[in-house]
């Protein structure tokens, strides 16, 4: 039996009262940028590996902002994944355009922080823990949605 497990990194690029966020092309949710963090990678080097993959940009990973567990199904298969969050800056990130990514199965744009639900950002546990962030909230993060019953928000 499959128990996919996903350890990532992700970070919080704010600009304007504005987070930036990926979508991959044909899928409605979005995500915060970074991606896996490979056996043995910090999840820092991970994050900066990430954004450069992704976006083509050097960034700074900042201050660690916490965690969120989740889980979904996706073809009768489930997944659990644990987020680590970062803030992350980069003076070669324009804020008044939208980013192009390097790879093509992505788009990234800026979305402000009422606008997280209309986006379908994922997991959505972030969506409430970022609108507090752009508040001044400075509380560490930490999340789960493993005890939560999948919907068909979480599966696919």
């Amino acid at each position: 039996m499959q128990q996919p497990f996903h350890h990532l990194a992700r970070g919080i690029f704010i600009a304007d009262k504005k987070v930036l966020l990926a979508k991959a092309k044909g899928y409605t949710n979005s995500f915060l940028p970074g991606g896996h963090i490979e056996f043995g990678e910090s999840a820092k080097d991970a994050l900066k590996r990430e954004v450069g993959e992704e976006l083509g940009i050097n960034c700074t990973v900042g201050r660690f902002l916490g965690v969120v567990e989740h889980k979904w199904e996706k073809d009768g298969v489930l997944h659990c994944e644990i987020n680590q969050v970062f803030e992350v800056t980069s003076n070669e990130l324009a804020n008044n355009t939208n980013p192009k990514s390097i790879e093509s199965h992505l788009d990234f744009f800026w979305c402000k922080g009422e606008d997280l639900d209309d986006s379908a950002l994922q997991p959505f546990l972030f969506r409430n823990l970022i609108k507090n962030y752009l508040s001044g909230n400075e509380d560490v993060w930490w999340e789960s949605s493993l005890n939560y019953e999948i919907d068909e928000a979480n599966r696919n």
